[in-house]
């Protein structure tokens, strides 16, 4: 498997990196409860910091401004790291779906930075992040006979070889083909900073953090990453 970002991306955000966590072997498939304990203290601390005002925070506001860069209204098409802060200050708790689904959303509110993933098994030789060209096509989650095809330039998570989309508008909406379910084995989970909104020791902690999580509750092997400008690649095995 091998996992890229194009360089056309960081054409457009040089100071991006991605912390990517390989999980290999995982049980996905039981309740955690300490594990959704951890993510309603996270939101906990998340409603209860006064520092984090939805409007102006810098890392929220990196999101919005990278939508706009790529041609993506981010009022139209929430971020996902957007979605979930606002669904949280206003109260409303983040369901429990499974370990390795509740993990992502710990980090992500933690650290205010967007985290996804994508079971391996369902993808063949490469997940690629890139700029779309138009002609890819799109499935959302839970519509697995729906077709979409993006908006040439949005940015994209992608499997080339099929010119399937793993999800749309960087992190906006996930399809179908990916997702994660109770008998995903194999999982690469993406950890997302837009420096200098966030630092890169902050996203090395944050990734570092992710892969202790699944370690702990999920189990299996686990490997860690960094892709950036001058590191854009990486070979692995599912």
């Amino acid at each position: 498997m091998r996992i890229s970002i194009e360089a056309d991306v960081f054409r457009l955000f040089p100071q991006f990196c991605r912390g990517l966590v390989v999980a290999t072997g995982i049980d996905n498939s039981r309740s955690v409860p300490q594990l959704e304990k951890l993510l309603r203290a996270a939101e906990e601390q998340l409603r209860a910091d006064q520092s984090v005002e939805i409007a102006t925070h810098p890392r929220l506001l990196a999101w919005k401004d990278a939508y706009l860069k790529f041609g993506a209204n981010p009022n139209r098409f929430t971020p996902s790291i957007l979605f979930l802060a606002k669904q949280v200050k206003a109260g409303r708790p983040i369901r429990s779906i499974s370990p390795a689904v509740d993990a992502f959303n710990v980090i992500s509110l933690k650290y205010l930075i967007p985290c996804g993933g994508d079971d391996m098994e369902s993808v063949s030789d490469d997940m690629t992040l890139a700029l779309a060209q138009g002609h890819e096509t799109f499935a959302p989650l839970f519509k697995p006979h729906e077709a979409e095809h993006p908006e040439p330039g949005e940015v994209i998570y992608v499997n080339r070889q099929s010119s399937r989309i793993m999800c749309r508008r960087w992190n906006w909406r996930n399809a179908d083909c990916s997702k994660i379910t109770s008998t995903t084995t194999n999982l690469a989970i993406n950890v997302d900073g837009m420096m200098p909104a966030i630092s890169r020791a902050e996203i090395e902690q944050a990734t570092q953090e992710m892969g202790a999580i699944i370690e702990r509750f999920c189990g299996g092997s686990i490997s860690i990453h960094y892709l950036d400008l001058g590191n854009s690649a990486i070979q692995t095995q599912n």
